[in-house]
């Protein structure tokens, strides 16, 4: 038995190949000598074969372990039947030693009957002053001496050379880096690396109607639909700030290594097939994302997306402090950052641009109100026992804070708990942030003390008498301190008279607030996957990987 194989060297215009016959039915440490023969890469080379459809590679080291998604295979071990009898194309790539070496796309024309005097060129077309293929390289012996031999000799090599190697393939990263040598993905061939139940999701988050399509079908229209420029407007629309940065730094950047804490500006991305990540943890954005993305990234639309940003800000703080409010009580909030004085018309057409999935409110007459707090009419219940209280307009610095951070990071109440939490209990300072927005959370809708103590006892915090009586002071400042739902975005000690204008009288030591529920109720489960971008389904607000999706999560 024998594969037919057509190798094009990638990134070449016109393209260079080779059509070529190698032995079937071997393990895919023989296929990866044969390959290097036929390509001219130095014998006993690092190699990596690469099923991207498939999100597997295959090494000379490949021990089962799974990284970015892909599950690393260990050549000697892997029968070639296993993946060429089935798909139809594979990547083949030198690395470590030669950082310049070219890649290669192998498409699996067939395979067939017969002994083949393999491998052997059959056809190739080569550009003129080639600096790779010289002449074609002597093929005279038979596949299964041939393999034999050059594995040997490639085990051989690498035993003797591993720490050089491995030394020159760090050097070569860096300097990838730093260089911005590319892969060329396409948007298409990364999206079948995805199994086809999860295609067609994608496909139907999109409007998309592929059912009884193959594969490549489904991936192709996936493709198409993601890089028309109006697709790709809507979706940068609501990226914030930092992600956009992130995005356009990664064009620049070409292929480089992800540092794990990059992932949380770049993840949408890559949900989006607008950035492609490798198993080596390096990652792209395609040239074709790139075109487009230069095509729809014009002075207007960069203005337009500030303006949505910061609506979304202000509606994170309708959520936090009033959950239904006038929408010209929102364009106040809106207006006071310097150059988004746009006039109420402007602002309502500006609501009206916003993804529908993108937004957590909804414009009902003259109101918007939190989608969640929709179900079973609990906004009227609110609003009741809000009774006729004036809407507190919160500070440009304190809707960035609230929308950054999801509590009152700048608060003297909650740094000072906050100090306690880290000096006295000893937590981290991602512990920390997570108790002190689950105390905002509370003291802003119930106060419940029981429930904080649940939640710090779940994170196994445990307080002897005297940390607990501090602690008891701290969160009773906290809490007299806490814009509150009740109260439509002002402090118990406001409404005491600390603040209050339409009050006289002493600050209350802690004020009750039985009334509205713990949390608002979670909006109906959905099959649709919530990515790191898109509101909580908490209804707090906030996006999701700021919310329930942290990484950090205790």
């Amino acid at each position: 038995m024998f594969y037919q194989l057509k190798i094009t060297r990638k990134g070449t215009k016109p393209p260079v190949w080779r059509r070529c016959t190698v032995a079937a039915d071997v393990t895919f440490a023989n296929m990866a000598a044969m390959l290097e023969k036929l390509v001219q890469y130095p014998a006993g080379s690092l190699y990596e074969i690469e099923f991207f459809q498939k999100k597997v590679q295959i090494r000379e080291n490949g021990d089962g372990e799974v990284k970015n998604n892909f599950t690393l295979l260990n050549a000697g071990e892997t029968e070639t039947a296993e993946l060429m009898d089935s798909e139809k194309w594979f990547t083949f790539r030198q690395y470590g030693a030669d950082k310049e070496a070219p890649e290669y796309r192998v498409d699996i024309e067939k395979k067939d009957e017969g002994t083949a005097e393999a491998p052997s060129i059959v056809k190739e077309v080569k550009g003129e002053d080639d600096p790779y293929w010289t002449e074609a390289p002597e093929l005279g012996c038979t596949a299964a001496v041939e393999t034999e031999v050059e594995t040997a000799k490639a085990s051989e090599d690498i035993a003797a050379t591993v720490a050089a190697v491995e030394a020159a393939a760090r050097a070569a990263k860096a300097d990838e880096a730093a260089t911005g040598s590319r892969r060329n993905p396409t948007v298409k061939d990364f999206l079948m690396s995805y199994r086809k139940e999860d295609l067609l999701s994608i496909a139907g988050e999109l409007g998309l109607h592929c059912r009884g399509m193959e594969q490549e079908e489904i991936a192709a229209k996936v493709a198409a639909e993601v890089l028309k420029p109006e697709v790709m407007k809507a979706s940068f629309l609501v990226a914030d700030d930092q992600e956009v940065l992130a995005f356009e730094a990664a064009i620049q950047r070409k292929c480089f290594h992800v540092a794990e804490d990059e992932w949380n500006t770049l993840e949408w991305l890559n949900d989006m097939g607008y950035l492609v990540s490798y198993s080596d943890d390096y990652a792209e954005v395609p040239a074709e994302v790139a075109a487009v993305y230069d095509q729809i990234n014009t002075p207007e639309f960069r203005t337009l997306r500030s303006q949505v940003n910061w609506l979304k800000d202000c509606l994170i703080m309708v959520s936090y402090l009033y959950v239904s409010a006038p929408a010209k009580t929102v364009y106040e909030m809106f207006k006071q950052r310097k150059g988004f004085d746009i006039g109420y018309h402007r602002f309502i057409e500006l609501y009206h641009t916003i993804p529908e999935k993108a937004c957590i409110c909804e414009l009902a007459g003259d109101q918007l109100i939190l989608k969640s707090a929709l179900v079973n009419n609990i906004y009227k219940d609110i609003e009741r026992r809000q009774g006729g209280r004036k809407f507190y307009i919160p500070s440009v610095d304190e809707i960035l804070d609230y929308s950054e951070n999801g509590y009152p990071t700048k608060s003297a109440s909650y740094q000072r708990l906050g100090r306690f939490l880290l000096d006295e209990m000893k937590v981290s300072e991602a512990v920390k942030d997570q108790v002190l927005f689950f105390i905002y959370k509370e003291c802003s809708m119930d106060g419940r003390m029981s429930a904080i103590m649940e939640n710090l006892n779940q994170k196994g915090i445990q307080f002897n008498d005297e940390q607990l009586e501090k602690f008891t002071k701290l969160i009773m400042e906290a809490n007299n301190n806490t814009r509150m739902l009740e109260f439509r975005g002002y402090t118990p000690n406001e409404i005491s008279g600390a603040v209050w204008p339409f009050a006289t009288g002493k600050p209350h030591t802690a004020m009750p607030n039985s009334f509205v529920p713990t949390a608002m109720p979670m909006q109906p489960a959905s099959a649709r996957k919530i990515y790191p971008n898109d509101p909580c389904p908490c209804g707090s607000g906030k996006k999701y990987k700021q919310c329930c999706g942290r990484k950090n999560k205790v």
